[in-house]
């Protein structure tokens, strides 16, 4: 029986799409109406998400690059929504066109749709996946062809976690638990705390915190001090859990003005 994924009249445009609006909030064309409404109405409640949201992006590209010049070779993107506006592939393969990059979603109609718009790329694919159920992601048919398990892999979580219900914290560490000595994690969250000030290092214990905030779209606030714990299996890259604008910024560009606060973190497992 074919993989429901694999056939894009499964996409619904009547409604809104996370993934196409994400699309819409970086300036791509791949959204609707519908989509565009939704966007709208976000910023109207978060003033300045999309320039958040871009914030991310820019921070992916750095935590991309830090990674390749690391030694890191092959790429792992959970809760990737559609793959334009220069995505995780376009990142890595701007230092080599042979680094293997697999693209990890749970929405049926935005796997078909990336599939379609990778066709022709090589090195990369779409897994239709949870990603809190790691174990399937590695057994997946166009996973172990690509990505192999003794190497570094470089872990993309951005733009994601806050969007669960779960403990973000247990289901990184049942990724970490696959990955070779050597593999990094790139991730990022919308927090309570206010990212004015650098948010403390981990000390590796579960923190006391204040209870999470849940903001538009379902979204979920944590504190930087929680996110830190997230890492404690983890050896961080300078400097820490940042906000996005402040990880090893290109330029000096201003933080977004937004009811939103955010910060993110690269770090290696040892």
């Amino acid at each position: 029986m074919p993989d429901e994924s694999d056939d894009p009249t499964t996409a619904d445009f009547d409604r809104p799409s996370a993934a196409r609006i994400h699309d819409w909030l970086l300036d791509g064309a791949l959204n609707t109406p519908k989509d565009r409404e939704a966007a709208r109405a976000a910023i109207t409640a978060l003033p300045g998400l999309r320039e958040l949201i871009r914030h991310h992006r820019a921070f992916l590209h750095r935590a991309v690059h830090h990674m390749i010049n690391a030694g890191i070779g092959q790429f792992l993107d959970l809760g990737a929504g559609l793959p334009t506006m220069a995505p995780t592939h376009v990142a890595a393969h701007a230092h080599r066109p042979d680094i293997p990059v697999i693209y990890v979603e749970n929405n049926p109609a935005t796997v078909a749709h990336s599939r379609l718009i990778l066709e022709h790329t090589p090195q990369v694919a779409v897994v239709h996946a949870d990603l809190r159920y790691p174990d399937r992601i590695w057994r997946d048919e166009r996973t172990r062809p690509l990505l192999d398990t003794a190497r570094p892999t470089g872990v993309l979580m951005i733009d994601i976690l806050d969007t669960l219900t779960d403990d973000p914290g247990r289901i990184i560490d049942h990724h970490l638990d696959h990955l070779a000595p050597g593999s990094a994690l790139a991730i990022t969250h919308l927090t309570t705390t206010d990212t004015t000030a650098h948010p403390q290092p981990s000390t590796g214990t579960t923190p006391t915190v204040e209870p999470a905030d849940t903001l538009t779209g379902g979204r979920i606030a944590r504190s930087a001090e929680l996110v830190n714990a997230w890492l404690s299996r983890l050896t961080p890259a300078e400097p820490g859990t940042v906000p996005p604008w402040q990880w090893r910024p290109d330029t000096d560009t201003p933080a977004p003005i937004t009811d939103a606060s955010a910060v993110c973190a690269v770090a290696f497992l040892p």
